[in-house]
């Protein structure tokens, strides 16, 4: 069976690589020498070792008809040094909060270096440190728990810690939002408020081109939805400036016109 990378986790790759000028991404499924060893690059099916320690926490191990066990669920970023303390900086500041930080749930682990002394492993499930390979004082390595493999949310969470945002940053107004009812079944200011917030999410290259302008569309129709595209006393006012008595009486045909004319007389006799 043959590791694959799903498109989020590409999705994720890509999008990182746009966030530091030196990024290069060196890796998401692992080669022979991976595969040997085991691993976060290595899916579940190929792991050689069953009890890997990347298949065995609650969010990896991935019961039969569950998430996909054919993926790797892991990428390596080649860094500048600059680069690499600042991707590795941001990770931390989140790490140190993962208690509190609903973006923490998405990661295993990452590998980094803050430029001094050995590089460290930090482990997001258990809370730990320890001292990574030397290799990783060029590049980042990045665990996504594999039940998230597939997930849209989870790339954004883990782009959103990449680019250095803070939970307030992240969070936004979409806490105080319902997104769970179809936005054109909401009301207008609602409707609009949603559509500009997913827009904010999406510029700047936080996601993908064909991303940004489905939420730029999104934004425009629904600030179409919230108007009345009618002017009903206008309409009324023009029906009624070309209405003359003439065209009126040409109107009305004539049969109508005599009975008209003889209730009318009826009534007078009365």
């Amino acid at each position: 069976m043959a590791t694959r990378a799903t498109p989020v986790l590409t999705g994720i790759a890509a999008n990182w690589k746009k966030l530091y000028p030196s990024a290069v991404i060196s890796g998401i499924v692992g080669d022979t020498r991976h595969a040997k060893r085991g691993g976060y690059h290595i899916s579940i099916e190929d792991q050689v070792n069953r009890s890997d320690y990347s298949v065995t926490r609650p969010d990896d191990k991935a019961p039969p008809g569950t998430w996909p066990r054919d993926c790797a669920s892991a990428i390596d970023m080649n860094l500048s040094l600059a680069d690499m303390r600042l991707c590795h900086a941001r990770l931390c500041a989140v790490w140190r909060n993962r208690a509190n930080d609903p973006r923490a749930r998405y990661l295993n682990a990452h590998n980094g270096w803050d430029g001094t002394g050995n590089p460290g492993r930090y482990d997001w499930y258990a809370g730990t440190v320890s001292t990574a390979t030397d290799d990783h004082e060029w590049h980042v390595h990045l665990e996504l728990r594999r039940r998230y493999v597939n997930d849209p949310k989870a790339a954004a969470a883990v782009l959103s810690i990449l680019r250095g945002d803070s939970l307030a940053d992240f969070q936004g107004d979409d806490m105080a939002l319902d997104t769970k009812t179809p936005i054109y079944d909401k009301g207008p200011s609602e409707r609009q408020a949603l559509a500009d917030l997913h827009y904010a999410q999406f510029k700047g290259n936080k996601v993908s081109v064909e991303q940004q302008s489905l939420a730029r569309l999104e934004a425009q129709l629904a600030a179409l939805a919230g108007r009345d595209l009618v002017d009903e006393p206008a309409i009324v006012a023009g029906v009624l400036a070309s209405l003359t008595p003439e065209k009126i009486a040409a109107a009305i045909p004539p049969a109508q016109v005599k009975a008209v004319a003889d209730e009318l007389a009826r009534r007078m006799q009365g």
